[in-house]
């Protein structure tokens, strides 16, 4: 069955849903697009199919914020749009893929909200019971190694952010003896950050080494008074067997912890390579993605994941984020074949 038309109309209606704070817009059109339900969070379900094993089709509902409004279009066989690469598109693959997949297991099509910023969609649906064999996570996987091609991902670091705050005493900046510059202090821990020797490991041959980057800095207060208090945003990517952690001082808070993730079944890999094969014409290349996924979460409840939807590497979050329609139509077959013939595919 041919979808290509209705991907690009459904995305492009998704897309003009804002969801970067408040997803509901977007839950309630996807719900009704896969006939499914929307949980007490946000996040939308369905399933057909009987028997194990389950496979999961996972996606996300929310998006970060448009630099300048919501300019939905399409142009040279792309569509742009805030959130049509990451990962609107790829949803409605998805969604098209399970509502027409016959397949001979349990097929699930979960989407969640809050990716972006806390990953409350998927913490409320791991901590309720959802727990597939198996999940394929739509985030972006193509041209990583080849333009134009879809890649697989089987392994990404994981995230943690860290709040550090110093303080000092306030006095008047024309005498700044008097007091002491909680800045100058977190000068100190700044130069412990960048100074680190961050754990490395070999996955699947790659070296992948573990990074720490200090992203934001805060001090409040008049301009012409010693700060009596800085705070820093630091952003660490953790290995998948090394989860390290830095000591940065007493006040040192971890706001966000997202897992890694490495598939492990060399059979869900061959099979995604296999679709992908049968519907492109080509071998995909397996990669290592340096961005955090949803999967971790998954991962860590003994779910099997793997990686693989529609985005280009420099398309999220971007100016003019867009999405190929020619690569949302390929997904659509690969993940029907996939839902089709997995376990079964040789």
């Amino acid at each position: 069955m041919l979808r290509t038309g209705e991907i690009i109309e459904d995305t492009k209606e998704l897309v003009g849903i804002p969801s970067w704070s408040d997803e509901s817009g977007a839950s309630e059109f996807v719900a009704d697009l896969v006939g499914g339900e929307i949980d007490e969070v946000g996040n939308v379900f369905a399933s057909k199919g009987s028997g194990g094993p389950e496979v999961a089709f996972v996606s996300h509902l929310d998006t970060v914020p448009p630099s300048d409004g919501l300019d939905v279009r399409v142009e040279g066989g792309r569509i742009y749009g805030r959130g049509s690469a990451d990962m609107k598109g790829t949803l409605v693959s998805m969604a098209k893929a399970f509502l027409d997949a016959q397949p001979s297991c349990t097929l699930t099509f979960a989407s969640f909200v809050g990716e972006e910023t806390d990953a409350r969609g998927v913490k409320h649906a791991v901590e309720s019971g959802f727990q597939p064999d198996y999940a394929v996570i739509g985030e972006g996987t193509v041209g990583y190694t080849e333009k134009g091609e879809i890649d697989v991902c089987i392994a990404h670091r994981g995230r943690r952010e860290y709040k550090v705050i110093t303080r000092g005493r306030p006095s008047h900046a024309s005498q700044p003896h008097y007091g002491e510059n909680a800045i100058y202090s977190m000068m100190d821990v700044i130069k412990k950050i960048q100074e680190h020797e961050h754990p490395e490991e070999e996955i699947f041959g790659e070296k992948v080494k573990a990074s720490s980057c200090v992203t934001q800095i805060e001090s409040k207060g008049a301009a012409n008074v010693v700060p009596d208090r800085c705070q820093i945003t630091v952003d660490v990517r953790t290995t998948p067997n090394n989860k390290f952690e830095l000591d940065l001082g007493d006040e040192t808070q971890i706001t966000s912890d997202v897992p890694p993730m490495v598939t492990e079944d060399e059979k869900l890999i061959q099979n995604i390579e296999e679709s992908i094969n049968r519907v492109t014409g080509y071998q995909p290349k397996r990669i290592i993605k340096p961005q955090t996924t949803d999967s971790g979460f998954l991962k860590e409840k003994g779910v099997e994941t793997i990686v693989i939807g529609g985005a280009e590497s420099k398309e999220p979050h971007s100016n003019n984020e867009s999405v190929s329609i020619d690569i949302l139509a390929d997904l659509y077959e690969i993940y029907k074949h996939f839902a089709n013939n997995f376990p079964n595919q040789n």
